[in-house]
């Protein structure tokens, strides 16, 4: 599991912040890709979900966060509300 440190977009355009503790997938123009945290190559995401009772697996804490999977690779990102970034899973 790895964390990916925010440098001014921590979720890579793919969720928001509304009303300071609510993510959400961002309206419009979402990337299609975003770079791996080991290798910095582009990752195509392949769906982005946003759970209301979701588990951060660095932090622990329940809230409304988010889930990105990707073609062809094995792990998933959680965008984590305490965190505020995204949480990579490995071969979840």
């Amino acid at each position: 599991m790895t964390s990916v440190p925010g440098g001014g977009d921590q979720f890579y355009g793919l969720f928001e912040w509304r009303r300071q503790t609510l993510v959400v997938r961002a309206s419009g123009g979402a990337p299609r890709t975003v770079p791996c945290p080991d290798t910095g190559r582009p990752l195509r995401v392949a769906s982005v979900e946003v759970s209301d009772r979701g588990v951060c697996p660095a932090c622990t804490q329940l809230g409304a966060g988010g889930y990105v999977s990707f073609v062809s690779d094995l792990r998933l990102a959680f965008a984590c509300p305490s965190c505020r970034k995204l949480v990579w899973i490995n071969g979840a």
